[in-house]
């Protein structure tokens, strides 16, 4: 596992964290207080932050690991560029609000990462691999029908929804351009 700060990794060990497609309710309420109180310094080891506009979808991230959808939705609906629009879309599919969560994605386009998710997910997912690149309307697509009750897949999207938040987090995170003055 990739470390970031202290609180940060703290969270992403939390064992059960993104095992539900469509949780109803945060995994765990203290840690979401705990992370509503927590300064940017606490979040980032007290390392300047040059993206604050990126470093907000980093909490909004991590709310959204810990299925404190609520708390996540206001942050990504704010949120300016692409990579918002993608954890917006994110953010909708776990809610089961699956053309909002296609509107949104359609919104951030094909971004930067994808490759990389696409590696990874290849190694989750036959399906996946049979795609010419990471695509969220397939993923979205196999959530959907597991709302619906296919359920053979469960682990199988539990693992990719897993490895889509890892590679986004870090994205965002190393865009926050924490220790300079600017995005890299």
């Amino acid at each position: 596992m990739k470390t970031y700060s202290d609180f940060v990794d703290g969270i992403l060990r939390e064992e059960h964290l993104l095992q539900k497609l469509r949780p109803t309710e945060p995994l765990d309420y203290a840690l979401v207080q705990s992370l509503r109180a927590a300064s940017d310094a606490t979040l980032s080891d007290q390392r300047p932050i040059g993206n604050p506009q990126m470093f907000a979808l980093v909490r909004g991230g991590l709310f959204y690991a810990l299925d404190a959808l609520q708390d996540a939705h206001a942050i990504f609906q704010d949120a300016k560029g692409d990579p918002g629009s993608y954890w917006h879309g994110m953010m909708h599919r776990r809610e089961g609000d699956f053309d909002n969560a296609r509107y949104w994605f359609r919104r951030a386009g094909e971004l930067t990462f994808f490759g990389e998710l696409h590696h990874t997910a290849s190694a989750h997912s036959a399906l996946m691999a049979r795609q010419a690149n990471w695509d969220p309307y397939v993923f979205t697509g196999e959530c959907e029908q597991a709302r619906f009750g296919e359920t053979e897949s469960l682990k199988e999207l539990a693992a990719l929804q897993r490895a889509e938040f890892e590679t986004l987090f870090d994205y965002c995170w190393r865009q926050s351009a924490l220790g300079s003055s600017a995005a890299e």
